[in-house]
This record gives C-alpha cells, structure tokens and sequence, in this order.
C-alpha cells in the first residue's frame, strides 16, 4: 500500500539529540512531500516550539499536531482540531509549578511560554516568573520538567487524577524528563484520528513512526507502524517495523523501505 499520510513524532524521531534534523532526513521527508504523501509532525511541545525545528521541512510538513495532541494545526497555523485545558485545573497546575520551582512550559491560544527556561530552550516562547501571569483561559498543554524521582511527583500525580486530565511523561531531545498534561482527549493516537478525518485520509492509510510509549496509540492507530531502534521493546513489539535510531538516520532507513526511494 502506497500510504497517504506519514506521522513522525519529533524528539528521538525525526530529530536525536543534536535537536536538529539530518540532511538524510531532510532529504528522505521532502521525497515523501514530492510524491503526494501528507506529512505531519507529532511532539508535546507547544505549536510554536515546534517550528524552528521543523523550519529546513518548509514547505514539506502539511500539519503538526502539538502539545501532546491537544493542539493540530496546519503547517500556516490554521487550526485544525483543539481541546483545551479546564481553566480551573490549568491555575491548579501553575500554582504546582511554583509551589515547587518546577521549570516548566505552557502552549496557549496566545502562544508558548517558559517558566525558567533551559539553558538549550529554543524556539519563540515568553518567559515568565509564573505561569500564574499567563492567561490560562485557552491552555492546551503545561508540561514541568520532573520525574518520578522528584519527591514532590506524586503531588502532580494526584492533581492530574483529580481533575481527569492526562499526564504523559516525555523526553526533551536533549533528555530532559517532562509531564505534558493535557485535556483527557488529547494524546497522538486521538490527534492523529482527527487529522485523518480532516484530510479525508483512512487510518489504514497512514504509517506513524515514535520512539516512546506516548507513540503508542498513534503507532497501533495507523495502518503501518514504525518504532525506532532505540524504542522501549513494548514500543517495538506494537510496530510493524524496526528502524535504525534517529542518530542513524532510522526515519530516512524506513522511508525508503516504506516508499521506494522518496
């Protein structure tokens, strides 16, 4: 099957940890662009962070789904399908993330902003002493830097099942631990249904291609999958194709086994 749309999650992905993508890549995705197929970005990292990445891909990426699947988007910015977080629940989550000096990032209706930016944040975001100054009326993710290793976790924890959102814990490309925390409908396996339905595109059309669990449901959703080499195994026994890491050129590997030289 020649399939329509191609998903790529970004971070271990497209992209290793250099954070940027490689001519192969570049190369490989273009092709698939010159040949017909849609390709979308998938990534929890708010619409606008997304962009300096995907800027050598102008004019190849048809859509991104940001925020952890809460905010898709066409490549121009229109929107395509969004959920945002309960106002109520988004101050909850600010107030947490002073509460206990969590760096942290938000994607908004009025765009991205960092609470104490890494040292390697890239990308077009306010940064601001509390997320609590923001106009959190349309957040469709916040995402603090922690992990399970933080004593103060099960306080993110308990507040996310609280309220009935979704917490997924991701990796920044330079390794970082994250929490995106999203409306319960959000996710990539949802997000990647609705850019299906807005493309006039059968999941059964698509292939995906992830790295993490957060990957699953967008890799089982399409008709084929793709984990990277260095997935999880519970990753790679879902897939129905193992490629080489993303600092192996992986995502150019399989296109090419996909589609023929693109």
């Amino acid at each position: 099957m020649r399939y329509r749309l191609a998903a790529f999650d970004i971070d271990g992905t497209l992209v290793g940890p250099s954070g940027t993508l490689s001519p192969a890549t570049i190369e490989a995705v273009e092709g698939l662009a010159g040949m017909g197929v849609s390709v979308a970005a998938a990534t929890a990292r708010p619409y606008e962070l997304a962009l300096p990445t995907l800027a050598p891909l102008a004019g190849a990426v048809t859509a991104v789904i940001a925020a952890a699947g809460a905010d898709i988007r066409r490549a121009s910015g229109e929107p395509i399908a969004q959920v945002t977080l309960p106002p109520e629940a988004a101050g909850a989550l600010a107030r947490l993330c002073d509460a206990h000096n969590w760096r942290a990032v938000a994607g908004t209706a009025e765009g991205a902003c960092r609470r104490m930016p890494t040292p390697e944040a890239r990308g077009p975001a306010a940064t601001v002493a509390s997320l609590a100054e923001v106009d959190l009326s349309r957040t469709y993710v916040i995402a603090p830097f922690t992990s399970p290793a933080d004593p103060a976790f099960a306080s993110l924890e308990a507040l996310v099942q609280e309220t009935g959102l979704r917490g997924e814990r991701a990796l920044t490309s330079s390794g970082r631990e994250i929490v995106a925390v999203t409306h319960a409908d959000a996710g990539k396996g949802p997000a990647l249904r609705r850019l299906c339905e807005a493309l006039g595109v059968e999941p059964a059309a698509t292939a995906a291609f992830g790295d993490t669990e957060v990957d699953l449901p967008m890799i089982e959703l399409a008709g084929l999958g793709v984990a990277m080499g260095d997935a999880p195994p519970e990753v790679q026994a879902a897939a129905d194709l193992v490629t080489g890491t993303a600092e192996e050129d992986g995502v150019a590997t399989a296109i090419a086994r996909i589609w023929g030289k693109a």
